[in-house]
């Protein structure tokens, strides 16, 4: 039988807490390393002024062996011996048989010196708690064989160190305790926000398309990144809703046609007709398919620039010469509606395109032009750059488009002409459209009094 698994509870198992706890940790090493090293300077320092206080103290004897001999030495270190009633420091001075003349100790210590001349020993401390403490101190050799210890007890010098111990333990132990609760409160707030978005995330999912993350306003990581995931949840709501609006103009606009080529069918099907009658009808139920392949293959071409599988293709090219020969391609059609056309490129201009989506939305854009300027008309394709852009212009002097519907036009399936006795499906624009976002170009409709004037700016190479 498995063992059942502990869960833990979400904030200990939050990145940030756990984070938190790893900092805290590598911080409590690095501070009680450096603790040890302040409590072991702080030793160091404290026996080298009790070095010093020895050494003091063993100059001004000395200074009086000097001048009184050493009957007013011992004179001297019974004086001081008697007014030190706790031993703070003790003294001895020995007779060259090794008896005792004066001082606070009543015997030699039998510690052995270290190599520079210091020993450690242990005397009784006379204070309240009488307790034995150790004394640091040092022998020193006097004329005629007498010798002279003085020492100076580390009873004071312990309990400082033991306060300054206490000191960085206790403020060891309130910055540990400041961490962990700091730790807790922080990751309790970054959970909060966690937890905010994925709510978000899961109504998202369960079908609300226009729940969005809430930002702080503090500009932080969470901010960028909730704004980050809005930005990319309305292109994702961009999509699907063109996508059922393609889905519903589709079954719209592909009705008709398919209602006409059934019925057209069925008539032949249904009634004797002779061979030039069913000629005209194959005729013309081919034209219907052409119109209908050529919806999907518009289609084709707008999915296929808007998902930016074609950048491989991208490649220098010279857009005065693609505008050139579109216009040259349309001139014809032109020439029998009298509409005068002229394309005006300046030379030598070089953008990074995908040369075939490019020329497919020139043509669309001359296409239109073409189609809706009056006989007699005008339409004028003009190629120039523009500081660091190069802008691809097509004027005509047809109806143009209404300022509200500017926008609206560049839909797929959207048709100003609502009894569509225009030939056309209404994804031209919606091409040039898909076209210019691929190749982060700007694409605009002005009004060119009279007429439609469309810009397309496109980031110039060189």
């Amino acid at each position: 039988m498995r063992p059942a698994k502990v869960s833990l509870p979400p904030l200990l198992r939050a990145t940030t807490f756990r984070l938190a706890l790893s900092y805290l940790g590598i911080f409590t090493v690095s501070a009680m390393a450096l603790l040890a090293l302040v409590s072991w300077s702080t030793s160091v320092f404290i026996e080298w002024q009790v070095q010093e206080t020895v050494e003091a103290e063993a100059t001004g004897l000395s200074e009086q062996y000097r001048e009184r001999g050493i009957q007013g030495l011992a004179e001297v270190i019974g004086g001081r011996a008697g007014q030190d009633q706790e031993r703070r420091t003790v003294y001895l001075l020995t007779a060259p048989d090794g008896g005792r003349v004066a001082g606070n100790l009543y015997g030699w210590p039998l510690d052995e010196p270290d190599a520079a001349g210091w020993m450690r020993f242990p005397v009784e401390h006379l204070g309240e708690a009488r307790l034995a403490t150790p004394v640091l101190g040092r022998a020193y050799d006097l004329p005629d064989g007498y010798r002279l210890l003085v020492g100076r007890s580390l009873h004071d010098a312990r309990r400082v160190k033991s306060a300054i111990n206490r000191a960085l333990g206790w403020g060891l132990a309130l910055t540990i305790l400041l961490g962990i609760a700091g730790g807790y409160f922080t990751s309790r707030h970054l959970l909060n926000r966690v937890e905010a978005m994925s709510r978000t995330a899961r109504r998202i999912f369960g079908g609300d398309m226009k729940s969005r993350m809430n930002l702080s306003g503090t500009g932080d990581e969470f901010d960028r990144l909730a704004a980050g995931f809005n930005e990319m949840m309305d292109e994702i709501e961009r999509l699907v809703e063109g996508m059922r609006a393609v889905t519903d103009n589709v079954a719209h606009d592909l009705r008709t046609p398919l209602n006409r080529l059934r019925s057209r069918i069925d008539m032949v099907l249904l009634g004797e007709h002779d061979a030039a009658t069913l000629r005209r009808t194959l005729e013309e139920t081919v034209a219907e398919a052409d119109e209908l392949l050529a919806t999907f293959s518009a289609l084709l071409a707008i999915g296929s620039a808007e998902s930016g599988q074609r950048l491989h293709a991208f490649e220098p090219v010279d857009p005065g010469r693609l505008a050139a020969d579109v216009v040259e391609l349309y001139e014809p059609l032109a020439e029998e509606k009298g509409i005068a056309i002229a394309c005006h490129a300046d030379p030598g201009l070089k953008v990074a395109a995908d040369r075939h989506l490019l020329v497919q939305a020139l043509a669309n854009l001359v296409d239109n032009a073409v189609k809706y300027t009056p006989d007699g008309g005008t339409v004028a394709v003009t190629v120039a750059r523009v500081g660091a852009e190069v802008e691809i212009t097509v004027a005509d002097s047809g109806p143009g488009v209404p300022e509200p519907a500017r926008e609206r036009v560049l839909d797929r399936f959207v048709r100003l002409d609502a009894t569509r006795s225009t030939p056309g499906n209404g994804l031209g624009l919606s091409l040039v459209k898909a076209v210019a976002r691929l190749h982060g170009a700007r694409l605009s409709l002005e009004d060119n009094a009279p007429g439609l004037r469309v810009r397309m700016r496109l980031p110039a190479v060189g």
